[in-house]
């Protein structure tokens, strides 16, 4: 009698499942379930989300991928788990977060059952803590974190994800008022942003902020009173460079890769007369000498445009710097170098008239500039070469 009442009871689940599954799924024409229709429909159904349109149809869309890719790849094919995750955003966009809970929970249930280890499982569940957060459920966000860090101990996550999965976790732990875990989570988030971001970025006074608000919140004042000290110094102008003294070797650049890129921006989009400029620069030039991550060669092609200027030689290494983090390459093409080359005359020109020691060089490329014929002269200074050849994507990382 046991068993049977089991079996039922097993079913009743099974069924439930099923229905529950059925009802984020769409009626497809057999004609229309392929892959060229279901790329069509998230295409537009991502159209909808970038322009913030009807999320309505955005949600019909999603359906149908969802459903195509599902019945051509199975349950743990990439383009279904992204559709999915698409329709619980379009959900939330739509004020229907609880609609998304349920869709992630689908996910949640197929992922824990055939891949329990996977980067995906591990996002899903990040997602979903954040969407019970939002329906004022802190005890469901808390338990989901617990889950999935437990999921992040076993899985070998990149830091970018790592991170904010950190963070969220932090949150949701300070809400149900475990405080010293929620502090000890978000200085793991801290120490990951450093190395991502660096200490002057944005991102990590952020997450700064809310680690003060943990502090105050379990009463250690004084933990309080030197992180606001130490955020009043990094919002003030280049409060973010660090000293040179620090890289020494090619893991101490591994690890302060984010400073060196921050410091490397802000070089760029400062002139040298600014708080920290200087600093700034020569903390990336010596990051580029030290790293094993990165190699730029300066030869006599660089030299003829650059000529005998130290603070614009510091321009372009901290250019090459920008574009090959943005292009996760560790030598740059001749397009790239080029285009590094520009963002140098460009701080030039703001910084020329300040300038100890000017190029006439960097001068004949500066009237290149302002005539709007510089890509043509860099062109013919830097040509492509066969060994390094190659082309630069039209988004411009500095912009």
């Amino acid at each position: 009698m046991a068993t049977m009442r089991k079996v039922i009871f097993t079913l009743f689940v099974l069924l439930s499942f099923l229905e529950t599954h059925a009802q984020y799924e769409a009626e497809i024409p057999a004609d229309m379930m392929n892959r060229e229709y279901a790329q069509k429909a998230d295409s537009l159904g991502k159209k909808i989300l970038e322009e913030k349109g009807s999320y309505t149809t955005a949600i019909e869309l999603f359906k149908r991928s969802a459903t195509i890719y599902k019945h051509l790849d199975g349950e743990t094919g990439y383009d279904y788990y992204s559709a999915m995750a698409l329709l619980a955003k379009c959900y939330v966009r739509n004020n229907q977060t609880e609609e998304a809970i349920k869709v992630l929970s689908i996910l949640s249930d197929i992922y824990k059952r055939d891949a329990p280890l996977s980067a995906e499982y591990a996002i899903i569940l990040d997602n979903l803590s954040l969407y019970y957060a939002m329906t004022d459920n802190p005890q469901k966000a808390l338990e989901t974190s617990k889950e999935l860090l437990n999921v992040c101990e076993k899985t070998d996550l990149p830091k970018e994800d790592m991170m904010p999965i950190l963070v969220h976790a932090a949150e949701n732990h300070f809400a149900m008022d475990e405080k010293t875990e929620a502090i000890r989570l978000q200085l793991r988030a801290l120490d990951l942003a450093h190395q991502l971001y660096g200490v002057g970025s944005e991102k990590y006074i952020g997450e700064l902020k809310y680690l003060l608000e943990y502090y105050k919140g379990a009463g250690e004042t004084a933990k309080a009173k030197k992180t606001e000290e130490t955020i009043e110094r990094l919002e003030k102008p280049g409060g973010g460079v660090r000293p040179v003294e620090e890289l020494t070797t090619a893991e101490d650049c591994s690890y302060h890769k984010g400073d060196a890129y921050w410091c490397a921006e802000y070089y760029l989009t400062h002139v040298v007369s600014a708080d920290n400029a200087i600093e700034a620069g020569q903390y990336a030039s010596k990051w580029c000498v030290g790293t094993d991550e990165l190699t730029i060669e300066i030869d006599s092609r660089h030299m003829q445009c650059l000529g005998d200027c130290p603070t614009e030689l510091t321009a372009f290494l901290c250019g090459c710097l920008l574009i090959s983090q943005s292009y996760k390459v560790s030598r740059l093409t001749r397009a790239m170098e080029r285009q590094a080359m520009v963002w140098t005359v460009r701080h030039y020109k703001y910084c020329r008239d300040i300038l100890v020691k000017t190029s006439s060089e960097l001068d004949k490329l500066l009237e290149c500039l302002d005539n709007g014929t510089l890509d043509e002269k860099l062109n013919e200074l830097i040509p492509d070469v066969e060994e390094n050849e190659g082309s630069l994507d039209e988004k411009d990382p500095a912009s």
